[in-house]
């Protein structure tokens, strides 16, 4: 059976999707059957970051039943697959991002695990992403506003009967003007289990276009993303 694990923030900037790619990517590495899926409908950059500008096949012409979905999954260089959704403008205003959860029931079984990079926020669309989601990964920055989202994002991940597996703390320093990971766990209530530092390797990896686990995998920051999928594999 597929495992639905959402990457969720919420606000958006806080590395949502790099998280997604990175993680799927070290699942991947772990020889686990894996699809990303860009279910932010409204700001989309899974296919962005890994080169696609212009994908033909997206979520969005599945959701208008345009494209099958064998034509909407694309395997990466790096051996990664992932369903991408659209940049275009017109395409956003021609799709309802409310019907995204109809993704979820083609793909059971079709993957191990099915990564959602979710929406930013807290509105409707990431409401029922979670309700068909397994897990959930929340990310947060080391700022108080960031971590005070990602308390609300909980709270509703709670309300949606999902198993939070822990938060991501990205973009940290380690230094002395941002919150510690004690402090974070303390109003989160959840272990972080992966921390990943601000790294330039990961700026060249996103300049590359390719997975900063496929392109440094030897990094600080790519051995933190295969802790936390090591982490997520042991509770399956």
């Amino acid at each position: 059976m597929t495992k639905f694990i959402t990457i969720a923030s919420g606000k958006g900037g806080v590395g949502k999707t790099t998280a997604a790619i990175n993680l799927g990517q070290a699942l991947t590495d772990l020889g686990k059957r894996v699809i990303v899926v860009d279910s932010n409908i409204v700001t989309p950059n899974v296919g962005i970051h890994l080169g696609l500008l212009n994908p033909e096949g997206t979520i969005n012409k599945f959701l208008r039943k345009e494209k099958a979905l064998k034509d909407i999954i694309y395997t990466h260089e790096s051996g990664l697959s992932i369903i991408p959704a659209s940049p275009s403008y017109i395409e956003f205003q021609k799709t309802n991002p409310q019907k995204i959860v109809e993704i979820f029931e083609h793909l059971d079984d079709l993957a191990e695990i099915v990564i959602l990079d979710a929406p930013s926020g807290l509105g409707y669309e990431i409401e029922q992403i979670l309700k068909h989601s397994d897990e959930v990964v929340v990310v947060a920055n080391p700022n108080l506003s960031s971590v005070m989202d990602a308390l609300k994002t909980i709270e509703i991940a709670r309300a949606n009967d999902n198993i939070i597996a822990g938060v991501v703390l990205n973009m940290s320093h380690r230094g002395r003007h941002e919150m510690t990971t004690q402090e974070v766990e303390h109003i989160l209530n959840y272990p972080i289990i992966a921390n990943i530092k601000t790294d330039r390797k990961i700026r060249k990896s996103l300049h590359r276009q390719l997975p900063l686990n496929f392109l440094y995998p030897r990094s600080r920051s790519a051995k933190e993303f295969h802790k936390l999928a090591e982490h997520l594999t042991l509770k399956q």
